[in-house]
């Protein structure tokens, strides 16, 4: 209250007296209103029942109970409810009624509601009492009235103020109006506005008080100009020591050559330490922990007193929370006001020499891997063919050392000019476009992911070697391509050997020559026995076919002789009949029930002579077709289905011969443009591989082969056995040439791998192999509906070149 002005104080003097004085008459009139509004609802209570006992006694007394209840349905009587009770004290009617039903009028209990009055009213016609009305009458219009009145008197009330208010307010700025002049001066004044005057300077006591205002203006305004004028001139250098400070990003101190207590720090101070600048500002480093070794801060105060600057002197910083930093300090010895002052810069170099850390331990792992190599040439380039990787193998090859050779040479400065100038031609003519540069070894294995070819690299010194070297594509996360890889082995050592040998042969073949014509006139029975071995290796060739033939037919021959078997059995029984038919019906002793025997049997024998013929045909069928497809070898449309029982129903009477069961699960009609010699192959290869491996040692065994659309165009087959699996350490095997666990005991290494050459380059898919040791491995067969077309015929992709991939 003392805080309040003149003015203030009056007006809320005043409006405290008026709200009083109308408290107390919106109070009394309300009072007044309460009473009145009462008796009104008490006299409307005893009209109603009066009206209620004249309408309804009548009504009661015919037992119009329906035109009862029309009545308080039809007129707004304010009634929330009503009960109607007979003269025997039975409830006759009722509604509204919320509460448990009463039995009867007698020990009514009424429940209080301060919105409705509840009412008795007995019913008397004919001069004798028919009953009792209970009812309850809605007491809320009073409620509503009172509510309403104490509403508008609070309305009246608040206009009543504020226009009070707002006239004593005017009368206060009136009465006040040369006070808020001084006021507003001495303000100014107070606050630097030296040059505010007071208008009114009467003879009255605010006229005095104005007239002094401005004399002591005018003398504070001399005197403070100059002080004005030397803070300007003080604040101007401090605010750009200060920008200068708070613009460097790194971490910034000024402190005290003596003492070492810090004076300033900047923003980078705080982002570094995790200090607060103004904490920091009158303690040391050393007080504040930032220096993780004293002795390092040691050096560096030794250094700046002998030098007097210091530059990028490396340090350990340690944070508020504990966290150790790196950090370049540089420093230097300043004078401020005749004092000797450091101003210290800190670079944060924690994440640089982290990063710097962790790419030199991945340089130095994958050059371990590719140093561990030390027999195989790997190198590296960008797609423009510049080498990034150099191993240990590579310069071994070649003489160069990876640092001359990593951002210096070209993948083309390896190879020979000639060579490459050859193949430049072969695969522009084969594009359409000219081929050079990277573009000679990158072409095809961007095509077909990758290259394997025999290459000449030329050493460091000139010498001359055969490699034989896989190009592969380098691509990111987007497939975007970034670079190519290499991978040699030296395979001198095989050509010069092979050379060697077609040498030894030549020079063989003329001596033999030679030496024959010196003894041909001498050697005639030794030319005689030549002659006779050429014909025993003929004549061995030709049986080793006819076996390799035969043992084909022998499978066709076995499955064929039970069908023919069957079908000769029926026939001579046929004609043994026909013959009996025949004499009996020769000498006329033919009788009803024998030729109709006879008609039976024939049936029954003609039905297994069609089934057997119908096999026999089937079988036939299945092993031409078989054999053409695995003879020509060309692609043409054809059945999954179809091809598939066909090669299955060749292999079941081997099957047959096992313990072992195989499933096939093919859809109709799914029709394919490809290689069904080819995939004959796979299905046979995979089935003697499971019969060779999977079940080794198992009593029982199942395995199946299962199709299925993946998309409109692809195709997977599935080739599962239940067997004993694969050893996780031959996994990464499975697919190489020459590589079984039963070598020496029947197995050549070679099915999966021929499996695995025809899925991917003849036939355009991939293959994938699962297992689980103890449950069974599955090859999973991704395949085109369409085959793609190659350059080369699919016959010349034989077993030797197929071999020729992996190695």
């Amino acid at each position: 209250m003392m805080k309040l002005s003149l003015r203030w104080k009056l007006i809320f003097v005043s409006v405290l007296v008026e709200v009083v004085m109308l408290s107390v008459l919106v109070g009394n009139s309300l009072r007044f209103n309460e009473e009145n509004l009462s008796q009104l609802t008490e006299l409307r209570a005893r009209e109603m029942s009066h009206l209620l006992s004249a309408e309804i006694a009548p009504l009661l007394l015919q037992k119009d109970y329906a035109a009862i209840t029309e009545l308080f349905r039809t007129q707004e009587h304010g009634i929330d409810y009503f009960l109607l009770f007979g003269q025997d004290h039975q409830l006759l009617l009722h509604s509204g009624w919320t509460d448990a039903l009463p039995v009867s009028s007698d020990g009514l209990r009424l429940p209080l509601d301060s919105h409705r009055r509840d009412i008795r009213v007995p019913l008397v016609a004919g001069g004798s009492n028919q009953g009792e009305l209970v009812f309850g009458l809605s007491t809320r219009f009073a409620q509503e009235a009172q509510k309403k009145l104490f509403e508008e008197s609070i309305l009246i009330s608040f206009f009543e103020v504020v226009v009070s208010t707002l006239f004593l307010y005017l009368l206060g700025l009136w009465l006040t109006r040369h006070l808020r002049q001084l006021e507003a001066a001495a303000n100014a004044i107070s606050a630097g506005e030296f040059d505010t005057k007071v208008k009114y300077t009467g003879k009255d006591e605010i006229g005095v008080v104005g007239h002094a205002l401005n004399v002591m203006s005018d003398q504070l305004a001399s005197e403070i100009a100059a002080l004005r004028l030397s803070e300007q001139q003080q604040r101007e250098t401090a605010n750009r020591l200060l920008a200068v400070f708070e613009a460097v990003p790194d971490y910034m101190t000024l402190s005290h050559l003596e003492t070492g207590r810090i004076l300033y720090a900047n923003a980078g101070f705080e982002k570094l330490t995790g200090h607060n600048k103004q904490d920091a500002i009158g303690k040391t480093s050393l007080e504040l922990g930032i220096w993780s070794d004293p002795e390092q801060r040691k050096t560096w105060t030794s250094m700046i007193l002998e030098q007097g600057i210091v530059s990028d002197f490396q340090g350990k910083m340690q944070t508020k929370d504990g966290q150790v930093r790196s950090g370049l300090l540089s420093a230097a010895i300043v004078e401020v006001d005749g004092a000797r002052h450091i101003v210290a810069i800190c670079k944060d170099i924690t994440d640089r020499l982290e990063a710097e850390a962790r790419v030199e331990a991945a340089r130095r792992d994958l050059q371990a891997v590719l140093d561990a190599a030390s027999e195989i040439s790997i190198i590296a380039t960008n797609k423009e063919g510049l080498v990034t990787i150099f191993n240990r193998g590579a310069e071994k090859m070649l003489g160069y050392r990876s640092y001359e050779s990593v951002g210096q040479l070209h993948a083309t400065d390896f190879h020979d000019a000639d060579e490459m100038e050859q193949r430049s031609r072969e695969l522009s003519e084969k594009f359409g476009r000219e081929i050079t540069g990277i573009d000679i070894f990158s072409s095809i294995a961007i095509q077909s992911g990758m290259e394997t070819r025999n290459w000449i690299y030329v050493t460091k010194y000139g010498k001359k070697i055969h490699v034989s070297l896989s190009v592969t594509a380098l691509v990111n996360a987007d497939q975007e391509i970034t670079g190519y890889l290499g991978i040699a082995r030296d395979i001198t050592p095989q050509i010069e050997a092979r050379e060697a040998l077609n040498q030894l042969n030549g020079e063989l073949e003329s001596r033999v020559r030679q030496r024959t014509a010196e003894l041909e006139s001498a050697n005639h029975e030794l030319a005689s026995t030549m002659g006779h071995l050429q014909m025993a290796q003929t004549e061995l060739l030709r049986s080793e076919k006819l076996r390799a033939l035969g043992d084909v037919v022998a499978v066709v021959a076995h499955e064929l002789n039970t069908p023919i078997g069957n079908c000769l059995t029926v026939a001579s029984t046929l004609l043994e009949k026909s013959r009996e038919i025949s004499t009996a019906f020769g000498d006329g002793s033919l009788k009803r029930s024998l030729l109709a025997s006879y008609l039976q049997d024939t049936e029954q024998g003609m039905g297994i002579l069609l089934r057997g013929l119908n096999r026999s045909s089937e079988l036939v069928m299945n092993f031409k077709q078989v054999a053409a497809d695995q003879v020509s070898d060309q692609r043409r449309p054809f059945d999954l289905q179809a091809v598939v029982k066909e090669v299955t129903s060749l292999l079941q009477p081997m099957l047959r011969k096992t313990p072992f069961v195989l499933q096939v699960d093919i859809p109709e009609k799914l029709i394919m443009d490809s290689f069904p010699g080819a995939l004959e192959q796979i299905i046979t290869n995979l089935i003697n591989n499971a019969v060779a491996h999977a079940f080794d040692g198992q009593s029982s065994g199942t395995m199946t082969i299962h199709a299925e659309l993946t998309e409109p165009d692809k195709v997977k087959i599935t080739f599962a056995d239940d067997g004993i699996g694969i050893e996780p350490a031959h996994m990464s095997r499975v697919f190489d040439p020459f590589y079984t666990t039963k070598m020496g005991r029947g197995g050549t290494g070679l099915g999966l791998n021929i499996v695995h050459n025809i899925v991917i380059k003849m036939l355009g898919g991939k293959l994938e192999v699962e297992s689980v040791v103890g449950r069974g491995t599955r090859f999973i067969i991704h395949l085109p509906l369409t085959a793609p077309y190659a350059d080369t015929a699919p016959g010349e992709v034989n077993d030797a070149s197929l071999l020729h991939d992996k190695q």
